[in-house]
Parts: C-alpha cells; structure tokens; sequence
C-alpha cells in the first residue's frame, strides 16, 4: 500500500491539475460575455476573472464542498485512495476537453466520478439516491432558469428601452454605460464560479483526509487564478463569440442572469455547471433578438460532449479504481 504522506502529496498534485484546468475551462462563465461584446479585452477579463474567482474561492463554496465530499457517498466510502481516483478521472476528462476547445462542466465530471468510484467501491447501495437526484435536478434546471432569465431581462431591456432609441449616437452611449455594468456582472459571476471550482477540486480531499495541518483550500485558490491567467483564454472564445453575437447590453443580460442563478445552487449547496448555466443565459438573450441569431450547431456540438462528460467519467473513475484494486 502506499504510505499517507505519499497519498497526501499525490493528491495536492492531482488536485492542483484539476484546479487549474477546471479554471482555465470555467473562467469562460464570468468573462466570455465581456470579451464576445467588445466591453473589456481578453488579458483584462482574465485578470479580472482571476482576482473575484480567487476570492469567491476562498471565501464561498463550503455547502457545495460538503455535498460533493459526503453527500454521494458516506466517508466510509470515501478512502484517501478514493479521493485521488476520483479527481484524477475528472481531470483526464477535462484535459480532454480542453484540448479540444469545449466549455464542459468540472462539477458534472467530479460528481460523475464521484458515483463511478461509489458504484465500483462499496455498490449501489452506498450511494445516497437521494442528493444525486437533487444534484440531477439542479442540473436540469441551472439552464434553462439562466435561458429564462436571460430572455426576460434581454426582451424587457430591449422592448421597453433599446428599441425606443432612435439616435445612434445614444444608442453607443447606451452601450458604453452597459460596457460597466457588465463588468460588474462578470465580477459577481466570477465570485459565484469560485466558489463552485474550490468545491468540485478539493471538496473530496477535505472529506477524504480530514485535518492536513495546512490549508488546501488556499492552495485551490491560488492555482485556480493561476489557471485562469495562463490558459483561461481557449474556451472563453467559444462561449463569447461563437454562440450568437453580443453588445454590452445583451453581454449585461447574460451575465447577470447566469451570476444570479448561479448564487442560488450555491446558497443550496447544489454543485451546478456554471458552464451550462451561461450558455442558456447566452441563448436565451440570443432568442430574445429571435431564433436566427443563436448558432445552434455550436450549442449541438457543446451539449453532446456534456452528455457524453457523465458516461465518461463514471467509466473512467470505476476502471481506474478496478485496475488499482486488481495491483494492490
């Protein structure tokens, strides 16, 4: 067997991967809108994703923490080897994904690893049905209560203001204004990824372990702005220009919609896509101007792969554990 503190360390690693490749991938949701409208450009939106993510992952995310850590399955369960089986299947998946320039979900690839390594370890019968189907649920919802949102905020906005604007002159005054307000929307987003990133990359370490005389959590924190700084730009350009064609003002809608439906699964301690809750916010500003602005191939292709992420990582957990199990 290996020895505690090897375990330790192999798992600070592990998990310091999936933290930066989780952040690279997930800094898209507070900052893509910014960039698709032309409000602020990539390096700036980097950096502000980098300081309100680090913050929201310092200082938020304890409820989500404590649902992926021991709301799947009971600490009996959950071994330190588990821990590091569990992180490293989600990683694998999103380095995949990466690579490939798609904005997935590091909470729907935790959590399915999570059930896989259940499933392979102890059996069905040690998963808690229960909060995986609040989890499933939450899913659902995250989405298509940002499409919703962002619909009705866009579709008030545009009907009720934008389309009452006759002068071009104060229609780009209108949407500098905007071009602020949108940032601070990317901000409150990004505190609200954060907090929803430290869970997913270190939740089942800090159940896993317990007490490591160190704080991993803002070790978390730290290679999560690390990782939005030196690769968040990939994704972020899927999901700020090729979904439909954004102006501060639907950027603004977007953004808030997402920042604000995105709180709440926090609050719930619901370890929701961010990821997936902005692409519906996206769409639903994109449906609000009508269907044939939204570019529905691209989200054919983003949704297959986030089908594909749950079978995936299940597999992935449950073989690695299998293939453990049968060495040691």
């Amino acid at each position: 067997m290996i020895d505690m503190d090897w375990l330790l360390i192999i798992g600070i690693i592990i998990s310091s991967y999936m933290a930066f490749n989780i952040a690279a991938n997930d800094v898209s949701n507070s900052i893509g809108t910014c960039v698709g409208s032309g409000s602020l450009n990539m390096n700036k939106s980097l950096i502000l994703g980098a300081i309100f993510m680090f913050l929201g992952a310092f200082f938020l995310g304890g409820n989500v923490a404590r649902t992926v850590g021991q709301g799947i399955i009971g600490s009996d369960v959950l071994t330190t080897t588990g821990a590091l089986i569990i992180i490293l299947a989600a990683s694998l998946w999103i380095t995949f994904t990466l690579i490939s320039r798609i904005p997935i979900s590091g909470s729907d690839a935790i959590v399915s690893s999570v059930f896989g390594f259940g499933l392979a370890a102890a059996g069905p019968a040690y998963i808690n049905f229960d909060v995986m189907g609040f989890i499933i649920l939450s899913w659902i919802l995250s989405p298509l209560i940002g499409l919703a949102a962002g619909f009705l905020l866009y579709y008030i906005l545009k009907k009720g203001f934008i389309d009452n604007i006759k002068s071009a002159g104060v229609k780009d005054r209108v949407e500098k204004i905007f071009s602020y307000l949108q940032m601070g929307g990317s901000a409150f987003s990004a505190l609200n990824v954060g907090a929803i990133d430290i869970a997913v990359t270190t939740g089942v370490m800090l159940y896993a372990f317990g007490d490591m005389g160190f704080d991993i959590k803002s070790i978390g924190a730290i290679i999560i702005a690390l990782g939005v700084l030196l690769l968040g730009g990939r994704v972020t350009r899927t999901v700020g220009k090729r979904i439909t064609e954004l102006v501060p003002t639907r950027g603004f809608s977007a953004q808030l919609s997402m920042g604000g439906a995105v709180y709440f699964f926090v609050m719930l301690g619901m370890p929701i896509s961010p990821t997936q809750t902005l692409v519906g916010s996206v769409i639903g500003v994109g449906l609000a101007r009508g269907t044939d602005t939204v570019k529905f191939d691209v989200i054919k292709h983003i949704a297959t792969t986030w089908i594909v992420t749950i079978p995936a990582c299940i597999a992935l957990s449950a073989g690695i554990y299998m293939v453990y199990h049968l060495i040691f």
